[in-house]
C-alpha cells in the first residue's frame, strides 16, 4: 500500500507539476497585479509566509537540525499565492531549526530577484506619484526590509501608519488562509509526516499543493472576490474578461486595465458602488511613506542582458 501512494504521489508531481506548480508568466503576473491595485496595493504579486510541518519519523540523527523552538522535530514550508490561495511559488524541507529570514536567503525565488532574473520589470506602477518597476510580496514583520518586500509598520503611530498595517495584514492574510485550507482540505498535511526521508515529505507536499491548486481552478468563476471584481469592471465599462488560467488557459487580451492607467485606484469595492477597504489606495493615492521602501533595486540589483523568467518553471525543491 505504501509503495502505490508513493507511486500515485510520483505520478501527480511529475504529470501536473509543470502545469500546476509554476511562477506565472507575464500576463498571469499582470492580471494578478491589477487585482492587488484594486485592493489597495499596486505592485503587489502575492503574499509570502512560512509555515512548520510537524515530522513524527524524524530519524534520530537529524533531530537536532530538524527541531523548532518548539521542541517539536518540523520541516519548512514556505509559500507565495495570490488572492485566490493559487500557490505560485513552495518551498518544502528546510530544517525546523531555521527562522523565516534564514530559509528565504537560501530560497531559488530570493536568488533569481537579487540577480535579476525575476520578475519581469516590463509592468510599472505608481506609488505616492511614484513610477517603480520592481513588483514586491508582502510579508510579516520578521522580514528585512528589502525593497522587494512590504512588511507592517514596527511601531505605528501615526493614524497614517495604523491604516497602512491594517490593509497589509487584510491582504497578507491570503497566505495564512492558505495554510488553514490546506490542513482543512487534505488529511496528511493536518497530521505529522510519516515518512523517514526528507525526499518523500517533498513529494508528498508537493502533491498536495498540486491537487490544493487543481481545485482553485475549478472553482475559482464562484469567489466572491472574483464576482466582486468582474461586476466592478462592467459597472465601469471594461470589455476584458479575467481568463488568467494558470492551468495554460487563453486569457482576456484587454480590459480592467485601469489599476495601470490610475482610474481604478479606490478598489474593486469602490467600483461597485462600496468603501474601498483601508480607504482604497491606487495609482497616486495616499499610500503611507512605508510603502516607499518598494523602490527600484540598488545597482547591484540591476541585472544586465538577462531574460525574465515569465513562465518558467520554478525549483521547488530544498
Amino acid at each position: 500500500m505504501a509503495q502505490v501512494t508513493k507511486l500515485l504521489l510520483e505520478f501527480i508531481v511529475r504529470w501536473w507539476g509543470p502545469t500546476y506548480l509554476r511562477r506565472p508568466n507575464n500576463l498571469e503576473l499582470k492580471k494578478m497585479m491589477e487585482r492587488d491595485a484594486e485592493r489597495g496595493f499596486p505592485g503587489c504579486m502575492g503574499s509570502l509566509d512560512c509555515s512548520h510541518w510537524e515530522w513524527h519519523q524524524c530519524p534520530t540523527g537529524m533531530a537536532g537540525a530538524y527541531q523548532s523552538r518548539k521542541g517539536s522535530r518540523v520541516v519548512v514550508v514556505e509559500a507565495v499565492c495570490d488572492e485566490d490561495l493559487w500557490i505560485w511559488h513552495l518551498l518544502v524541507g528546510a530544517p525546523g531549526s531555521l527562522n523565516d529570514i534564514n530559509v528565504m536567503n537560501r530560497l531559488p525565488l530570493y536568488l533569481d530577484i537579487t540577480a535579476g532574473r525575476w520578475p519581469p520589470r516590463d509592468m510599472p506602477f505608481s506609488i505616492n506619484g511614484t513610477t517603480r518597476t520592481l513588483p514586491y510580496y508582502l510579508v510579516d514583520g520578521i522580514y528585512p526590509r528589502y525593497v522587494f518586500l512590504v512588511s507592517p509598520h514596527p511601531m505605528p503611530l501615526t493614524d497614517e501608519a495604523k491604516t497602512f498595517n491594517r490593509l497589509q495584514e487584510a491582504i497578507r492574510n491570503d497566505v495564512e488562509r492558505l495554510f488553514g485550507v490546506l490542513t482543512k482540505r487534505f488529511h496528511i498535511a493536518l497530521h505529522p509526516g510519516r515518512s523517514r526521508s526528507v525526499k518523500q515529505l517533498i513529494l508528498t507536499f508537493k502533491a498536495v499543493c498540486i491537487l490544493h491548486n487543481m481545485c482553485v481552478e475549478a472553482r475559482r468563476d464562484t469567489f466572491l472576490s472574483r464576482l466582486r471584481h468582474a461586476r466592478g469592471n462592467n459597472r465601469g465599462g471594461s470589455a476584458g474578461g479575467e481568463g488568467d488560467g494558470p492551468a495554460g488557459e487563453a486569457a482576456a487580451a484587454a480590459g480592467g486595465d485601469g489599476a495601470q492607467d490610475g482610474e481604478s485606484g479606490d478598489g474593486g469595492a469602490a467600483a461597485a458602488g462600496e468603501a474601498a477597504p483601508g480607504g482604497g489606495i491606487g495609482n497616486g493615492g495616499g499610500l503611507p511613506a512605508a510603502a516607499d521602501a518598494v523602490a527600484d533595486p540598488p545597482s547591484a540589483l540591476n541585472a544586465v542582458e538577462q531574460p525574465p523568467a515569465g513562465g518558467m518553471v520554478a525549483v521547488f525543491d530544498a
